[in-house]
């Protein structure tokens, strides 16, 4: 089991932040890793979204069930079904800090179904966080 947490302010506007990470279709455009999406909208602020990815030189399939709060503060999501993981559950949380600045935190509770290094795993879940979050920034950014 592996938990990480990143919290830090964004040069970017909430809502276009949150409007990168809902478009979860373009996440093979600028998440490293993410090769292919398929999003089944299941009503305004929920989606199952079906992920394939390169984890360790391993393509890896998992569905989540993503939880998007109406007010735009709050995405969360948790696990449906995984070839490699056993547990994956999240959430972004933004906060407007005015016209510009956005206080993001992002955390995240993975196991996975093979044992993995304890080095290895915090190299995974916890160094890549910076990376992953400025590419939502920058997203973001090029959305507007």
């Amino acid at each position: 089991m592996a938990q990480a947490e990143f919290q830090e302010t964004l040069s970017v506007d909430s809502e276009k932040l949150y409007q990168a990470i809902i478009s979860y279709e373009l996440y093979p455009q600028f998440v490293e890793g993410c090769h292919a999406v398929s999003v089944d909208r299941l009503s305004p602020n929920e989606a199952k979204v079906t992920y394939q990815v390169s984890v360790m030189s391993q393509d890896v399939k998992y569905v989540l069930s993503h939880r998007e709060s109406k007010d735009h503060s709050k995405v969360e999501w948790t696990l449906i079904e995984s070839n490699f993981f056993k547990k994956n559950v999240g959430r972004w949380e933004l906060k407007s800090l005015g016209t510009g600045k956005t206080q993001v935190k992002y955390s995240l509770d993975v196991e996975f179904k093979v044992p993995i290094p304890g080095f290895i795993l915090n190299r995974l879940v916890k160094g890549s966080l910076p990376g992953m979050v400025k590419s939502f920034e920058n997203q973001a950014l090029r959305m507007s």
